[in-house]
């Protein structure tokens, strides 16, 4: 093998092995190849990396096509979106979204829970159903489901939440509502959804507010929670649920509200 195509296949290893690290870290990144090209710096088979920020991580990018190519990269992070690209004549580049598996957290292990953590398995979420009741919180009722057993506060204190975690708060009042939330809004999070009637989520704020959590980040409470598609019964409710998680995982939250307003303005 030339030297040439030992340097590029040195190149793509590098780039896949640190794709590899930030996807362990549960990072989110895109993947650029070269799929077409007239420019020698720039051979089909050649891979960018970038950062959920739109950065590249220590790739070389040409410095006529860096402005371009961030562009195109930063859309399809914005709605987590494979596709190719032609940046211009005779170059074409295949952009494509990774992401850590999306893991769902369910605090309350009621009636709605059950088909929620079944329609977001079938979604692809990685579920984990956490309450204080064995009668309500065991492995027979959430098959395929990590089920906690634990008190919330405890609980919640050492779970990870991260860029790629998604929490429904539907407990059985808003004494465990408050809890829950005490312990989740202070770490990051993609989606954050509480259940309940607008004067016990008011409730809940004003709570919230009182201890310490900044109004910004209560703002960014989903609630009342899902999409509105008129649902009643628990399944339905669930239904709608796991609809605004995927719209959110594969829109962003911009747009997931958008079709929250846009729903509620055609009433």
């Amino acid at each position: 093998m030339p030297s040439t195509d030992h340097s590029r296949a040195d190149h793509v290893a590098t780039t896949l092995g640190r794709l590899l690290d930030l996807l362990e870290r549960g990072e989110t990144a895109c993947l650029v190849t070269v799929i077409q090209s007239d420019q020698s710096g720039f051979p089909p088979g050649t891979k960018a990396l970038f950062l959920a920020d739109g950065s590249t991580d220590g790739t070389l990018v040409p410095a006529a096509l860096a402005g371009g190519l961030a562009q195109a990269v930063r859309e399809a992070l914005a709605h987590h979106r494979k596709q190719a690209v032609e940046l211009s004549p005779g170059l074409r580049v295949f952009i494509d979204v990774l992401a850590p598996e999306a893991e769902l957290l369910i605090c309350g292990a009621g009636h709605i829970a059950v088909p929620l953590a079944e329609f977001a398995r079938r979604v692809g979420f990685l579920v984990t159903v956490l309450d204080d009741r064995p009668d309500f919180a065991n492995a027979a009722r959430f098959s395929g489901c990590v089920v906690l057993d634990e008190d919330f506060a405890p609980a919640l204190r050492r779970l990870p939440l991260g860029a790629n975690t998604y929490v429904v708060v539907i407990t059985r009042g808003h004494e465990h509502d408050l809890e829950c939330l005490a312990e989740i809004l202070p770490k990051p999070s993609a989606y954050v959804g509480l259940i309940g009637s607008r004067r016990r989520v008011d409730f809940v704020k004003i709570e919230l507010r009182e201890k310490g959590i900044p109004a910004t980040r209560l703002e960014q409470l989903y609630t009342p929670i899902g999409l509105p598609i008129g649902a009643e019964s628990p399944a339905e409710i669930a239904l709608c649920i796991v609809a605004e998680l995927v719209a959110v995982r594969r829109l962003g939250s911009d747009a997931a509200r958008e079709l929250r307003d846009e729903r509620s303005a055609g009433k």
